[in-house]
Order: C-alpha cells, then structure tokens, then sequence
C-alpha cells in the first residue's frame, strides 16, 4: 500500500528522551536526535552527532584493519516501490559506504519492517485502538492508559505523523518530540551516489 495521499513531503528533527528508574534509586535519562527526511516513497533518517564526538579521524585510526558498520550512526535510507516492495540501505558518511540490507537482517539494525511505522514514524493503524481526547487545528491528541502503561500521542493530522509521543511506566518514561524543519537545498540520499556498494553481509563474520 503507498501513503495516504495526504501525506506530505517534509522535514524533521526528530528528538528522544528516555528516562529509565533503575532498581539501585538511580534515575538514568538518554537523549539522541535524529533528522528525518520524507519524499514521496522515500525516507531517510539519520542520527545527530556533533562532530567532535564522533570524528572521523578516530575512526579511521582505531583499527585499520577493520570491518566495522556503526549501525547506529549510519543513515538510513528506506525505500518502496510500487509493487509494496522495501528497501533498505545504511550509508555511512565516514566509510562512504551504502550497504543494502536483506531482508534477513531487518532485526539487526532494529528495523521492524514496517513501511507505515518508517513513513509516519509511527504506523497510524496504532490510532485507532486509542481514545480520542481532543482536537485543535491540524492536531488530534491520543490517549491509551491501562496498569502498566500511559500512552499519548498528538498527531498532525495535516502531515500525518506524530509531533509528541509521550508514554509513563511507573517512574520510567519515554517522549519523542517531532519539529517541522525548512527543507535542504539538496537530498541527503544524492551524495551516496558517490559512495562504494556493499551488502550488510559483508560485516558479518
């Protein structure tokens, strides 16, 4: 199936927070950001890492002999053809590699395999088993709550995916806040046509 055809082209800076309350009192919070871009039967979603965390000059001299993929640095670039049919590629800016990934290896780099859940960030059949609390303008807030978890979503429904996605468990939590970001002036998918082909295969041993 493609998008609805309200689904637009768009832009994002897409940033997760996590707070975990451990067994020994400690509360242990995790943030990353990552910039997502949405054309058409595209998606590319890539992790935010300043430059002086992660430099490409320590990479390259830490091992030169080895074969090694940050998954979770690399890109991710999603496609779907017309038949439904995806594909999925990692790009590595560092390595300038693009390596596809079979279907096999979809659990490896965390990939569920849900077209709708890469496209809207979440898949918006999840809507419809939430109540529906409320609505203003192009957003409709969501909520969920049962013992173990509560559950909101605010979802745009003009650009149909999530702005917030807010869920408590106990004194654990999780948010995801989605900003609309001007587009660039180019796709971050062109460059990798400059990048050497390899197949996820070729890092394992």
């Amino acid at each position: 199936m493609s998008p609805p055809a309200i689904a637009q082209n768009v832009d994002l800076l897409v940033t997760h927070t996590t707070i975990a309350a451990g067994a020994d009192g400690i509360k242990r919070s995790t943030e990353f950001s990552e910039r997502m871009v949405r054309r058409e039967n595209q998606v590319w979603v890539e992790r935010v890492v300043p430059k002086s965390w992660h430099s490409a000059g320590e990479h390259a001299h830490a091992d030169k002999a080895h074969k090694h993929l940050d998954v979770a640095v690399a890109a991710r670039w999603i496609t779907q053809d017309g038949a439904g049919k995806l594909r999925v590629r990692l790009a590595s800016k560092e390595d300038k590699v693009l390596v596809d990934v079979d279907k096999t290896d979809f659990a490896n780099i965390d990939f569920d395999g849900s077209w709708f859940a890469a496209y809207h960030l979440i898949d918006p059949a999840a809507l419809k088993a939430m109540k529906r609390a409320c609505k203003k303008g192009d957003l409709t807030s969501y909520l969920s709550t049962d013992k173990a978890r509560q559950l909101r979503v605010v979802w745009n429904d003009r650009l149909q995916l999530p702005v917030l996605v807010e869920s408590v468990s106990g004194a654990s939590s999780k948010k995801t806040v989605v900003e609309v970001k001007p587009p660039g002036k180019t796709l971050p998918w062109q460059v990798t046509q400059q990048y050497t082909r390899k197949d996820y295969s070729d890092y394992l041993d």
